[in-house]
């Protein structure tokens, strides 16, 4: 049977946009935002996504268009995301750590217009990836992009102070937008509807390639709010957000937090552990998000115990009952919470009345306003507690659907509306869900979704391979990493080394296998499938012994 939970909040069927304007009315005067050392007010929010709007209007940028963003966590990337909603375009952000293989899927898929980006992040050459794609040089006469592999993209952004040769500076942008009416941009915010899709995200499936949801402003407005109600978030909290904006715990479940109750949402530009925990102590912070190889990391600094960290209260983590437990206890978080989240729809939450030890061991009860059950995969039957299947989501916390996908959309969504995540759980006799493993050929590194064929795919790519499987190898710090087991072609010889430098150059770093075994003979069914749970046996017994 379905269980559900009664940890209410105002569920805001409202357009992002509206949302925007709501609280900038609201709250003149109060700092909702803090990236890094800026801070901004509501109304400055307002007036700067304002001025982006107007910017996509003399673009041309029309509802159901596609804005790229490529950046880390910066304020225009919040700009950019709240603009996208008052015109109703889609904005949709790529992975900091995407090579030119996964922005060049991304930007295709997509078919988008625009792309805003910085020309260079840490050790990474944005301008130089773009280049390898879009030679953007060679613009035509109108200024916009011509390049045959990236046939929709039409304009190329760049936040960076000296631009690469072709892309368009971000003064320059927002200039586009001053003779825009006003009226305009308010006709076109007057047009939406909280069900459009506003943001979307990619995310890694079963596939070859990740697949993009469609999240709707009700999607995105009320997902940062789900999880943290239950910690007793109001107005005079200050949340600390861990999470990438190019992830939906960023874009969604950070950025329009402080829209809902006036809340101060405080992020670095990108996770550095002594940078965080600076940040926490300069702000006050009391609530926050973070996997658990975050923690691991601030509670392991060296001077871990010279930073005031007093003013947290608690927040949500995805670890081990052992970690959260030593989480409780060495960062005195008392209110701590574990959550569990799928980006296609639903998600639960810990509470904490709840006793430390069961917190600590489950991930909580549905959301307000969403139910899950757990089916039999074979029969379709719902399970009672304590028996282990799939973990089903149903509520209003749904994607539209996955981009172009109709069919993938059919298998996760079922006619009833339940969302099938291709986890597996169970439930205790309280109805709070004990996550177990996945269903579907997924890694879970550090927080990030990792498709084994989609590595799978990149492997099968090098010259000296015929076969390969990707399992997930058991790590301290990230939970798992990608462990590749690769057959060489007849009569070649192939090093670790040689299959870790082909994907560093093709794949994001956590996407890149740790380790690499070779293999003569798979272990196959009966139907010629690879037998993963025997390679699992094999190749990873010397874990099992260290541990």
């Amino acid at each position: 049977m379905p269980y559900t939970d009664d940890y209410r909040f105002e569920i805001r069927e409202t357009c992002l946009g509206d949302a925007l304007d709501q609280a900038a009315g609201r709250w003149d005067g109060r700092i909702g935002w803090v990236f890094g050392e800026e801070q901004i007010g509501f109304s400055e929010m307002r007036q700067r996504t304002d001025a982006v709007a107007a910017s996509l209007l003399a673009l041309g940028i029309r509802p159901g268009d596609v804005v790229a963003v490529w950046t880390p966590n910066l304020a225009a990337f919040a700009y950019c995301e709240f603009a996208c909603a008052k015109v109703g375009a889609i904005i949709a952000a790529i992975n900091t750590r995407s090579k030119s293989f996964e922005l060049e899927h991304v930007l295709q898929h997509s078919d988008a217009r625009l792309l805003v980006m910085v020309d260079a992040f840490l050790k990474h050459d944005f301008a130089a990836t773009l280049a390898e794609l879009a030679p953007l040089a060679e613009r035509g006469p109108d200024g916009r992009v011509r390049a045959s592999r990236l046939p929709h993209l039409e304009r190329v952004v760049s936040l960076s102070p000296k631009p690469a040769p072709g892309a368009l500076c971000w003064e320059d942008f927002l200039a586009l937008g001053r003779d825009i009416p006003r009226e305009a941009l308010r006709q076109r915010q007057g047009e939406r509807h909280w069900s459009e899709p506003v943001v979307l995200q990619y995310t890694s499936g079963t596939t070859a390639l990740p697949k993009g949801a469609l999240c709707n402003h009700r999607y995105v407005l009320n997902f940062g709010i789900a999880f943290l109600k239950p910690t007793g978030l109001n107005g005079g909290d200050v949340f600390l957000n861990t999470q990438p904006f190019y992830h939906v715990g960023g874009s969604c479940g950070a950025l329009p937090v402080p829209l809902a109750e006036g809340t101060k949402v405080v992020s670095a530009e990108y996770y550095e552990t002594e940078t965080i925990l600076r940040l926490i102590e300069r702000e006050r912070c009391t609530i926050r998000s973070g996997y658990g190889a975050m923690y691991v990391m601030e509670m392991s600094h060296p001077r871990f115990r010279e930073f005031d960290i007093s003013s947290l209260r608690g927040g949500w983590c995805v670890g081990t009952p052992a970690l959260m437990q030593r989480v409780m206890d060495e960062m005195n978080l008392p209110g701590l919470v574990q959550i569990y989240g799928a980006t296609e729809g639903g998600g639960t939450s810990g509470h904490p009345a709840e006793p430390r030890e069961e917190r600590a061991a489950t991930c909580g009860r549905p959301v307000h306003g969403t139910e899950f059950a757990i089916q039999d995969p074979e029969t379709g039957a719902f399970l009672p507690a304590g028996q282990t299947g799939e973990v089903l989501l149903r509520g209003w916390w749904k994607m539209n659907g996955y981009l172009k996908q109709p069919d993938a959309t059919a298998k996760t969504i079922d006619p009833d509306g339940w969302v099938h995540t291709g986890d597996l759980g169970s439930l205790d006799a309280q109805g709070r869900l004990i996550f177990a493993s996945r269903l579907k050929d997924m890694l879970k590194i550090g927080g990030e979704n990792v498709s084994a064929e989609e590595v799978e795919s990149v492997l099968l790519g090098h010259p000296k391979v015929v076969q390969a499987a990707v399992i997930g190898a058991p790590d301290d710090r990230l939970t798992e990493v990608v462990m590749a087991i690769v057959e060489p072609r007849e009569g070649e010889t192939v090093t670790s080394e040689e299959i870790v430098s082909f994907c560093v150059q093709r794949m994001a770093n956590f996407r890149v296998p740790r380790y690499v075994r070779l293999i003569a003979e798979w272990p196959l069914t009966g139907s010629g499938k690879i037998q993963k749970h025997k390679l699992r046996e094999t190749f990873l017994a010397d874990f099992r012994k260290a541990s």
